[in-house]
């Protein structure tokens, strides 16, 4: 046989090796959680993001409700016939 430079397997070599693939699990979850814990922070920026936009959303769409009413329509539409025209009419540049 060979001989091969082999490190003996005593109970210092086996708790070294147990103590690094400890740390390195140790490692990992700490690095786990701290992306975790970012992930959940841009979560949260991004539900108060989308909270702005919803409520700008809703705002745009009643100031749309509001200027296509009929009245709303019709008062313009007043206010730029010309002096002229039939009431109602409405003639498009």
């Amino acid at each position: 046989m060979n001989q091969r430079n082999v490190i003996p397997l005593t109970a210092t070599t086996v708790l070294a090796v147990f103590s690094l693939i400890l740390m390195t699990l140790v490692m990992l979850r700490i690095h786990l959680r701290v992306q975790t814990t970012m992930i959940g922070y841009e979560i949260g920026h991004l539900k108060a993001a989308e909270a702005r936009l919803i409520e700008s959303r809703n705002v745009l769409k009643m100031q749309l409700a509001k200027i296509t009413t009929q009245k709303h329509l019709q008062r313009i539409i007043q206010v730029n016939s010309p002096k002229g025209s039939a009431e109602g009419t409405f003639a498009l540049k």
